[in-house]
């Protein structure tokens, strides 16, 4: 049993030897309706304290991609200006009616509104038992213990907030959802780690920044990032030269240099007649990192009819490569809506 976990830590070890790429990919937005709805106005949320309204706005407004700005928020001034005018109040926005009536003034093509449902937080302290060595002999270890006592704070803080976007045109909902938010610290345990336990504040602020960012990161394309392993062991023989040019293109990835790999791997496949699937499909990665998806697609195909048995990293590619471009369409597709 001791030789079986042995020889698993060593598998484990070298199945985790292979080097990575770092791959950035696009992806569409998850309530994909906002694409056509991208000048929206923020209504000041309904027991909202904390200022989750307003952290949602700014990072909104903040909110770019490629450079360019996702969507146009309408100001605040003009918002309440128009709230004034019609004699409303705030939370009066929660009505898709009067949501749409007030959208419609001020030009805007959706509403978001919302409201804190729940926020609390409260600290509590314990006595915690420790032991400490007061005297360490060599070959015998710890022969003298002093007990002693430390007190232990801790902080347990949660929010919840209903968030709705009203379609200004429809008078209807197009998205509603409830985000909730926990935090736990314990100055005896976050001590292991090195973190500070935060205070009452400090963790509602967290936990509604949290619910701030997680509704907008839904609204907008965003880039996502994931690893793929590379094909090391070259399956075709090469030549000194060839080999140099190939552990040269790998050290070139290591470096993010992909366009002198490119160049070094397209290079060798022309050199062996398109004949190794591992090169095949180490260009193949290096094609999606630059986000030439396509052209990945051909290679990893290329290098899936190379193979006589299944390659768990080309299966992987396969399957990949088809969902992301799918979702890179679809996010282009998002981001050129008006």
């Amino acid at each position: 049993m001791k030789l079986f976990f042995i020889l698993l830590a060593i598998l484990l070890f070298m199945g985790g030897c292979a080097q990575k790429v770092q791959i950035r990919a696009l992806a569409p937005a998850e309530v994909g309706v906002m694409a056509s709805k991208k000048k929206i106005a923020i209504s000041k949320f309904k027991n909202d304290k904390y200022g989750l309204s307003g952290k949602i706005e700014s990072k909104i407004a903040k909110h770019t991609l490629n450079g360019k700005k996702y969507f146009t928020v309408v100001s605040r001034r003009d918002l309440n200006k128009i709230i004034a005018e019609q004699k409303l109040q705030s939370s009066e926005l929660m009505d898709e009616a009067t949501a749409t009536r007030v959208g419609k003034l001020i030009g805007a093509q959706a509403i978001i509104n919302g409201e804190i449902a729940s926020a609390s937080a409260t600290a509590d302290k314990y006595i915690e038992d420790r032991v400490r060595c007061l005297k360490y002999v060599k070959n015998q270890g710890c022969i003298k213990y002093q007990k002693y006592f430390v007190t232990c704070r801790t902080v347990q803080a949660s929010v919840s907030a209903n968030i709705n976007i009203v379609d200004v045109e429809t008078a209807s909902v197009i998205y509603g959802d409830t985000f909730t938010k926990e935090y736990s610290g314990d100055t005896c345990k976050n001590e292991l780690f090195g973190s500070k336990v935060l205070s009452k504040g400090q963790a509602i602020n967290r936990l509604v920044n949290a619910i701030a960012s997680e509704f907008v990161y839904k609204l907008t394309p965003n880039y996502i990032y994931f690893s793929v392993s590379l094909l090391e062991d070259v399956d075709v023989d090469l030549t000194s030269k060839q080999k140099t040019k190939f552990e040269a293109s790998l050290e070139y990835i290591k470096a993010s240099r992909m366009d002198k790999a490119y160049k070094f791997l397209q290079q060798l496949l022309d050199e062996v007649d398109g004949r190794s699937f591992v090169i095949a499909y180490d260009l193949g990665v290096v094609n999606e990192a630059q986000g030439k998806l396509e052209d990945a697609k051909k290679l990893y195909k290329m290098a899936d009819e190379l193979t006589i048995k299944p390659v768990e990293e080309i299966n992987s590619a396969l399957v990949r490569i088809d969902n992301l471009i799918a979702k890179n369409e679809e996010a282009k597709v998002q981001m050129d809506a008006k």
